[in-house]
C-alpha cells in the first residue's frame, strides 16, 4: 500500500490519493483467471482512492474551513430568530416558506434574543432572521449575516432571493 502523508502546520496529518495493492481480496472471493498456459492464477487486486477516504475529504473540508462553511454547504444556512415568543407562530411561518424554497433553516427559541443570537455566532450559522412586532406587523424579518453583518429588514421573498441567488453563485451574503 503506498500512502502520502503530508505535514500541516496545526499538528494533524493530511492524507493524500493513494494506490494500495491488495492480495487478500481476491482469495476471499475466490478470484481467478487463467494464463498463457490454461492455468488458474490468482490475481493482485489494485485499489485506488482519489480523495484517500470519504471521511478523510470531509475532515480536510471542516478543516480547512474551520467548521465556518460557505452559505451553500452549511447544513443550516439560516436560522428564524423570534424576540419574544409572541412571535413564535410567525417565525414557523417563515420557517416554513424558506423550507419550500430549498433554503435549509430552524428556528430557535426559549432564550433572550442576546443569547440566540450568540449561540447562532457560535455555531457559524451563516444568516440570521430576526423577528419582532414590527417584523411581524410588517411580514418582513431582519436579516444579520455572519459575513457582512446587519443587512437590515426586508420581506421574506427578498430573502429568499439573496439565499437562493449566494447559494447559486457560491458567494457570502
Amino acid at each position: 500500500m503506498v500512502v502520502y502523508y503530508k505535514i500541516r502546520l496545526y499538528p494533524l496529518i493530511h492524507f493524500f490519493p493513494t494506490v494500495q495493492v491488495d492480495f487478500n481480496l481476491p482469495q476471499r472471493f475466490d478470484i481467478t483467471y487463467v494464463d498463457s498456459n490454461s492455468e488458474k492464477q490468482r490475481p493482485i487486486m489494485i485499489h485506488r482512492a482519489v480523495l484517500g477516504s470519504l471521511e478523510r475529504f470531509f475532515g480536510v473540508l471542516i478543516e480547512h474551513y474551520a467548521g465556518d462553511f460557505p452559505l451553500w454547504l452549511c447544513p443550516i444556512q439560516a436560522r428564524v430568530l423570534p424576540v419574544t415568543d409572541t412571535q413564535l407562530d410567525y417565525c414557523k411561518e417563515v420557517t416554513s416558506k424558506l423550507k419550500a424554497s430549498g433554503i435549509r433553516v430552524e428556528v430557535c427559541s426559549g432564550e433572550r434574543l442576546p443569547k440566540l443570537i450568540r449561540n447562532a455566532e457560535k455555531q457559524k450559522i451563516p444568516l440570521m432572521a430576526v423577528v419582532g412586532p414590527k417584523e411581524v406587523e410588517m411580514q418582513t424579518v431582519t436579516v444579520r449575516s455572519r459575513f457582512s453583518g446587519e443587512l437590515g429588514t426586508i420581506t421574506i421573498d427578498d430573502f429568499i432571493g439573496i439565499c437562493k441567488k449566494a447559494v447559486e453563485n457560491r458567494t457570502s451574503v
